[in-house]
């Protein structure tokens, strides 16, 4: 081979190293950029998905809320028809129980004292 033609083969495989080294940099640019921008989005969809998760639990929460007052009303209301109807049938009712309680323990207790008493 003749000079010429090795130069000039020189002078093309050191062209296509530059243009490969230069595409090599542009890539590792890129990926870079991808990996930044990925990095970035992961960060928006993680606060994203935070955020959702507490409104979620907020509401959850209200939900839970009006539930447990639904049920204090209905368990009221219950409470409300089991006097009534221990009344319709001449049932002592709860209050009624624990005044009679009241007055047994008190009775007790003196009973008790005068029976120390005579001995």
């Amino acid at each position: 081979m003749s000079n010429t033609v090795i130069t000039k083969l020189n002078e093309r495989y050191e062209q296509l190293n530059a243009e490969t080294r230069a595409t090599a940099e542009k890539m590792s640019s890129a990926l870079r950029g991808a990996a930044k921008r990925v990095e970035q989005s992961s960060t928006e969809l993680f606060e994203s998905l935070v955020k959702s998760g507490e409104k979620r639990q907020k509401e959850l929460a209200k939900t839970a809320k009006t539930a447990s007052k639904k049920a204090a009303q209905k368990i009221s209301t219950l409470d409300e028809l089991r006097g009534k109807l221990a009344e319709a049938l001449g049932l002592p009712t709860q209050s009624d129980v624990e005044a009679l309680n009241k007055k047994l323990n008190t009775l007790t207790r003196k009973v008790n004292k005068l029976a120390k008493e005579a001995s």
